[in-house]
């Protein structure tokens, strides 16, 4: 759905990471996943995005800083088959290089002490199908309840043809709607799907053109015939994320403001007193844009604002934190200058600030709902006598932390290489939904090859004699998802 790089820059970063790599598995979408220049780097690594599924390939320090998308079809500059095919592939250099790392103090090695979400919140894990009776592929999106699942079905790669419920209880699924496209819509795509109390919401655009241009639609939370509310065009058309309410889609543009429509139709406004404000989730809004990368990405939030009320609750920042983000009562963020990234969870008022070990932030989206944190696990417990990081295999990639009781749960499966994948649910607002399939798994092949071929960070030194140039691509699964619905979390505050 919708992301912040463009596929220009992701073709640029992928170039070298492989000449020739196999086919693409399933419908990934690549994105990169860069590894910290201060940690010795053992592998030239990618991960692989789409639309919220990340596979993280070798190695846990991996951090990914980002998600790309053309936004559905095969993109100005890189199609998602290249791009997947591309992204497959990673390097380690295991050569004698002009210039290693010396031997540090070993470290004892330890376990990641975070269980799996099935163990914490065992009613909040479920199964379901990947895909619909006739073939069509299921999205997650989020939570209605703490037994439904609202999804989308798509015929082909991002190609969203109808929403879905799926009844985790009873083990079924619902249609309540098509996802049409307007008329002489060519090349046109859904983008983000929103949940309101009465109605659905989604918006979509034509991503492959250079038409500023954009439309919204809704159809009854209970179901029916979707209906097309309006069009926007210019500014108004860069829509960075959307709400509904009794009567309106509302939504903040890329450059700040947030603007309504009535159902009923009509020209859109502007609300009042929202310039420079970004929407979170209906009435929520706050004054840093949604992702955003190098100083926007370190830039601290300052205000929540209820655009209901028009209160604005003042963020309190501590000293030493960048990358502070803020929901309704809790922010996540970073110490500065901290080898690990070293978390920091607080309220808005700055109270009840913590540091959960194992635990760093990286870009993208940090809160999700019900106010819980979105993290990600290194899994290295410490270095050997050679100075290479050790990590746990058996830590999971992702974890989500409730900020009331310091509870955390795993998120996915980590490989023995230290890759693997997982998913985030789709929704516009932070989700309550994140999933995996326990049956994929990524498999490495690996060969003999002189090493000035291996590709490497800009500013590494080259490498002399022979290394060992390795593909990695994503096997089996493809029959059920493992779905935590964070709605079936009980309540701790």
């Amino acid at each position: 759905m919708t992301y912040d790089r463009s596929e220009a820059e992701l073709a640029r970063t992928l170039t070298g990471a492989a000449d020739a790599a196999p086919p693409p598995v399933g419908d990934l979408l690549a994105a990169v996943n860069r590894r910290r220049g201060r940690r010795t780097r053992r592998r030239v690594q990618s991960a692989l995005a789409v639309a919220g599924v990340i596979a993280v390939i070798g190695g846990g320090t991996a951090v990914a800083r980002g998600f790309f998308s053309s936004g559905g079809g095969e993109g100005q500059t890189l199609s998602a088959a290249t791009a997947t095919a591309t992204a497959t592939a990673t390097a380690t250099a295991t050569a004698t290089a002009t210039a290693s790392a010396g031997p540090t103090d070993a470290a004892e090695p330890r376990r990641v002490a975070i269980r799996p979400a099935a163990e914490v919140w065992p009613a909040a894990v479920t199964k379901i199908p990947v895909k619909a009776a006739d073939g069509w592929r299921y999205r997650p999106v989020t939570g209605l309840s703490a037994t439904e699942l609202l999804l989308v079905a798509e015929s082909s790669f991002e190609k969203a043809g109808r929403l879905e419920v799926y009844d985790t209880a009873a083990g079924t699924s619902t249609v309540l709607a098509d996802m049409p496209a307007p008329e002489g819509g060519k090349g046109y795509y859904v983008q983000d799907v929103e949940a309101g109390s009465e109605y659905i919401a989604w918006w979509g655009e034509t991503p492959n053109n250079s038409d500023k241009w954009a439309d919204f639609w809704v159809v009854p939370r209970a179901g029916g015939t979707a209906k097309q509310v309006g069009q926007v065009t210019g500014d108004l058309s860069e829509v960075e994320r959307i709400g509904v309410t009794a009567d309106s889609v509302v939504w903040s543009a890329a450059g700040g403001g947030i603007y309504r429509m009535p159902l009923a139709g009509g020209s859109p406004e502007k609300i009042a007193g929202t310039d420079g404000l970004h929407l979170m989730s209906w009435p929520w809004a706050v004054d840093v844009a949604k992702g955003g990368e190098g100083e926007d990405e370190q830039k601290n939030q300052t205000k929540v604002v209820n655009l209901e009320t028009g209160q604005a609750a003042e963020v309190n920042v501590p000293a030493g934190v960048q990358g502070l983000r803020c929901g309704p009562v809790w922010c996540f963020g970073k110490e500065k200058d901290q080898e690990n990234d070293a978390s920091v969870v607080q309220r808005v008022d700055g109270s009840d600030r913590k540091s959960p070990p194992d635990l760093s932030l990286w870009g993208g989206e940090r809160s999700l709902a019900r106010g819980f944190g979105l993290f990600h696990v290194s899994g290295v417990v410490g270095r050997d006598a050679r100075g290479e990081e050790i990590e746990d295999g058996q830590a999971p990639l992702i974890a989500v932390y409730d900020p009331v009781t310091g509870t955390t749960a795993g998120i996915g499966r980590r490989d023995p290489s230290g890759g693997g994948s997982y998913g985030t649910g789709t929704s516009s607002s932070p989700t309550s939904v994140l999933y995996w399939d326990e049956g994929q798994r990524q498999v490495e092949e690996c060969r003999k090859v002189d090493a000035t071929s291996i590709p490497r960070p800009p500013g590494e030194p080259a490498p002399t004699g022979k290394g060992t140039s390795c593909t990695t691509t994503m096997e089996g699964g493809g029959k059920e998802l493992t779905v935590v619905n964070l709605l079936a979390v009980p309540s701790t505050e």
